[in-house]
């Protein structure tokens, strides 16, 4: 019984021991890390946003949209060229891009006023973009086009002339 006790002792030391170096085994591993960095978005305005020729009789609002469809409201009459803006946006190779649209009206003031007080100015507002939302750049130029229209609302009795304003679109990967 002493030897079978003796036995048992050595094989649990032995044991003991064989477990504790398993437990101690370190291993490593080695990973890649990478980055793209792509190139700097830039945008450009082809074309103006046109509204054409407007006669206003009792007022109303003119709609350009960037799928080049014109719709009119009031007693307006609206024509000539009527044409989205158009732009142009480059950067890297096939990625997707983003257009940001004015959330706020646009004023267009009428050029050369010499009246007293502020130029009359009228109101563009609920832009559009087509393509609409995100889109790919191409994969073999790394540029897209991209047109932008909106709505102008004229006044009743509106001062003749040329009206002229500005906005602001932005593009940004996705």
């Amino acid at each position: 019984m002493r030897n079978s006790l003796r036995l048992a002792l050595v094989g649990a030391a032995l044991s003991a021991a064989s477990f504790g170096s398993v437990a101690h085994a370190a291993t490593s591993a080695t990973a890649t890390a990478t980055a793209e960095v792509l190139s700097t978005l830039t945008v450009s305005a082809d074309s103006a946003l046109n509204f054409g020729q407007i006669a206003a009789n009792t007022g109303g609002t003119v709609t350009v949209n960037a799928d080049g469809t014109v719709a009119s409201s009031g007693s307006l009459v609206s024509t000539g060229t009527r044409a989205p803006a158009g732009f142009t946006v480059t950067g890297t190779n096939g990625t997707s891009v983003v257009v940001s649209l004015p959330t706020s009206a646009a004023t267009l003031s009428l050029q050369g006023w010499a009246g007293a007080g502020p130029a009359p100015s009228m109101s563009l507002a609920g832009f559009n973009s087509n393509p609409g939302g995100s889109f790919q750049l191409s994969p073999s130029t790394g540029s897209a086009t991209f047109n932008v229209g909106g709505t102008l609302t004229v006044g009743s009795g509106q001062a003749s002339g040329v009206y002229r304003g500005t906005f602001d679109v932005s593009v940004e990967y996705q």
